[in-house]
This record gives structure tokens, C-alpha cells and sequence, in this order.
């Protein structure tokens, strides 16, 4: 799994949709329902329950949902002191 599927994932909780998460992320909504059933299937978890009315975050996915963000925050810290505060990179 990716960096960019870990936000695609947190993008998708955080709006509740599918469909206007990617409208968000400026991608189509098949390949966003992709890249989640592939994370998906290789954490070996279902993360959402999905539904006519959206989707809802399964106990497994809760779960998965804490460590992302985690993870999200660290890869910013890290762009934050290494990437953008380059000497003469700003």
C-alpha cells in the first residue's frame, strides 16, 4: 500500500463518499473504489461497508483509519523538516 492510498482512504472517511471524495481528489470514482479494494485486500480487512446511502468505517477499519493518519503525519513531518526547508529549496 501507498502513501496516496492511505490518504485516499482518510479523504473517503473523512466526507463519507466515495463519489465526492474523488470529486475532491480529482480522480474518477472507479479508480478510487480501486485503489480502495486493493489496500483493502492486501491489509486483509474491509475497511468500509458500503451502501446506496455511502459508506461507514467498519470496526477493522476504525482501527486501520488510526494507524493511517498516523502515518500520514509522520510523512508530513518529515516533508516538513527535510523536503520544504531544503537550504535555498524554498
Amino acid at each position: 500500500m501507498t502513501v496516496q492510498q492511505l490518504k485516499y482512504i482518510l479523504k473517503v472517511a473523512e466526507v463519507g463518499s466515495i463519489t465526492e471524495a474523488a470529486k475532491m481528489l480529482f480522480i474518477s470514482q472507479p479508480s478510487l473504489s480501486n485503489s480502495i479494494k486493493e489496500t483493502e485486500k492486501e491489509a486483509g480487512i474491509t475497511i468500509f461497508h458500503r451502501s446506496r446511502t455511502g459508506i461507514t468505517l467498519t470496526k477493522d477499519g476504525a482501527e486501520f483509519l488510526g494507524y493511517a493518519r498516523q502515518v500520514i503525519q509522520q510523512m508530513e513531518l518529515l516533508e516538513d523538516r527535510y523536503v520544504t526547508n531544503l537550504p535555498g529549496g524554498k
